[in-house]
């Protein structure tokens, strides 16, 4: 189980990622973008990283959903709203939860990949971001099928990102 203190610890750590990692997707950004990115993205979850204290008190959908809004208010560009609309879907997909199981995060990701699909009207071999979710939801959907553990689905999930 995934409970609401390992949700905190996550963001914490992404949010120290993109810091360090900046100037390297500022980079990815610079030849068909406007070369901020990394900037944005550090910018948005810096701002998650000030408010964690106020999501203590939240169940988990609670803290995605004020996870979706700072990004949408501090993440400019198209990537605010595109994260924001994953963290917001991801969020009614979970009332009430203070902890996650497999299918509930299944339920996350499927959730949140609807929203990026929604507010960006892109599909599966368009280059974005879809070309990770799609088949890492796939992959962690078969995993719980067969009956694998949550850290081998979560492997599964993470190897399926990564290939597509």
């Amino acid at each position: 189980m995934i409970d609401k203190g390992h949700i905190l610890a996550w963001l914490e750590a992404s949010a120290r990622l993109l810091e360090a990692q900046k100037a390297y997707l500022t980079e990815l950004d610079s030849p068909i973008g406007d070369a901020d990115h990394g900037t944005n993205m550090a910018r948005g979850f810096g701002k998650i990283t000030e408010k964690l204290p106020t999501f203590a008190e939240s169940d988990i959908a609670g803290i995605l959903k004020a996870v979706g809004m700072t990004l949408i208010s501090t993440v400019g560009g198209a990537s605010g709203p595109l994260y924001g609309a994953f963290f917001m879907k991801a969020a009614a997909a979970l009332p009430g939860k203070q902890a996650l199981d497999g299918g509930d995060l299944l339920a996350l990701l499927t959730a949140g990949t609807e929203g990026i699909v929604q507010r960006g009207r892109a599909e599966p071999g368009d280059k974005t971001m879809i070309d990770a979710l799609t088949p890492a939801a796939a992959a962690l959907r078969a995993s719980l099928e067969r009956g694998d553990d949550m850290i081998s689905a979560l492997n599964a999930c993470a190897a399926a990102a990564e290939a597509g």
